[in-house]
């Protein structure tokens, strides 16, 4: 099974660079993309950075916002992504908090395109378990998609039913450091302990990877995977 770990942009490389180092037994990395709507780094630059310092030796994800863009910018990606080698993960996102929204493309029409320009490039899209059961199994249905992203597991029950090789459940892992903001979210969290149960058992159900947040947490992802890899 894959680990890999979220890591978000930082505007200094030498900092960034220091993260990944300190990072290295994860299996490859995912990258959010302006979250909450706040600029941020963009995920393909940190993707650049990844590749020059580990080669093609870990998996990167990048996700990209639907809600502030249209099909040039997704073309253009798909290109980059050629170039760089990362997968892309479409998510339609929070409102921006600079400029207006585009928001017309869906997750489907996104992949759709990217996959018009770079057959190859893996693409995914979300799923949300909190959805009712037909809307999860409308999205499953598209069989462009390459992988899903899956938010809200609680139980690992919840997929039971589902093709579970194509999943990448997003796995929130509690920290001292953390805490006060895990307590504010509305999405199942665990503590390492918990986390790294959960870990096993989806692994027992043929889930292939999974994704661990600590919300900005680095030290908290270091001691994350030494305990998975013990």
């Amino acid at each position: 099974m894959q680990v890999l770990a979220e890591i978000h942009g930082k505007t200094k490389k030498e900092k960034l660079l220091k993260t990944l180092m300190k990072l290295e037994e994860y299996d490859g990395f995912n990258i959010p993309d302006s979250p909450l709507g706040y600029p941020s780094v963009m995920p393909s630059v940190i993707a650049t950075v990844v590749r020059n310092l580990y080669g093609n030796n870990k998996r990167v994800i990048i996700n990209q916002r639907l809600a502030d863009v249209n099909e040039l910018f997704i073309a253009s990606l798909s290109l980059t992504s050629k170039l760089v080698e990362f997968d892309v993960t479409f998510t339609f996102g929070d409102k921006p908090k600079v400029g207006r929204e585009v928001g017309y493309m869906t997750s489907e029409d996104a992949i759709a395109l990217l996959k018009k320009y770079s057959p190859l490039t893996k693409a995914g899209m979300i799923i949300s378990l909190r959805k009712s059961k037909e809307e999860i199994d409308k999205r499953l249905k598209n069989n462009d998609a390459d992988f899903y992203l899956v938010l809200r597991l609680e139980d690992p029950n919840q997929i039971a039913r589902i093709d579970t090789s194509k999943l990448i459940p997003y796995i929130i892992v509690e920290t001292e450091s953390n805490k006060q903001v895990t307590a504010q979210l509305e999405q199942p969290t665990f503590n390492v302990e918990r986390a790294i149960e959960l870990i096993s058992v989806l692994g027992k159900l043929g889930v292939q990877a999974v994704l661990i947040s600590t919300l900005g947490d680095v030290d908290g992802l270091v001691r994350v995977i030494k305990r998975i890899r013990t």
